[in-house]
């Protein structure tokens, strides 16, 4: 399938466009299946722009490190990261293992912000969509919380989604039993993300074969 995105500056401004819109930090391989999976940019077109981006100072390295080495619990002389110099094999790598996370600049923020209108609304909407469902809101760091209270002879059943920029989703509906009420809380505690996605794919018309007679 062919891409939809060709040109550098697009695709340049799609991948500021989905990281900022995840909000935090992620790791190449993962941002890589975020952008390719809908088949809006090819593979060798990614990379380049995104190495670009970086080297512009529009997206940034978070490397962090962890040595590699033990500390002994009998060693009476230690280095500054916890080792014995005197049980250290010099036979063994001790270069620390390091982690690399990539997140956009305040720059590359405001690019995204500004210029994400010329891409087409459809390419916006599909790969956000995407993005929700390859990444879970544990690892986005959401809130995900219910409530139920008394109304009438029925309840009043709240699902709420929230993260560091503010409420993802917020859902009021009636449940006219018991036995209703806690299908829902059972169902929501355990899969928030499918029925948040139900919501949105409802709303925005992406299934509306359940309207037709």
């Amino acid at each position: 399938m062919a891409s939809q995105l060709k040109k550098e500056d697009e695709i340049k401004i799609f991948i500021l466009y989905l990281l900022d819109k995840i909000g935090y930090p992620l790791d190449y391989p993962s941002i890589g299946s975020i952008m390719m999976q809908d088949g809006i940019v090819n593979f060798f077109d990614f990379a380049q722009c995104f190495f670009a981006l970086v080297d512009a100072g529009h997206i940034r390295e978070i490397v962090t490190e962890k040595p590699n080495r033990d500390c002994g619990e009998e060693n009476s002389e230690l280095c500054e990261d916890g080792t014995s110099e005197t049980e250290a094999d010099p036979d063994i790598d001790y270069e620390p293992a390091t982690t690399v996370l990539y997140e956009v600049t305040d720059t590359g923020r405001q690019v995204a912000r500004v210029l994400s209108d010329s891409l087409m609304v459809t390419v916006r909407e599909k790969s956000y969509r995407s993005a929700l469902r390859h990444l879970s809101f544990e690892r986005q760091g959401a809130y995900v919380n219910h409530s139920y209270r008394p109304d009438g002879d029925g309840f009043l059943v709240n699902c709420s989604i929230k993260d560091h920029k503010g409420t993802v989703m917020d859902l009021t509906v009636r449940a006219d039993s018991e036995y209703q009420l806690r299908r829902m809380l059972n169902n929501y505690s355990e899969r928030p993300e499918v029925v948040f996605r139900g919501v949105v794919a409802l709303l925005s018309g992406d299934v509306n074969y359940l309207f037709e007679d």
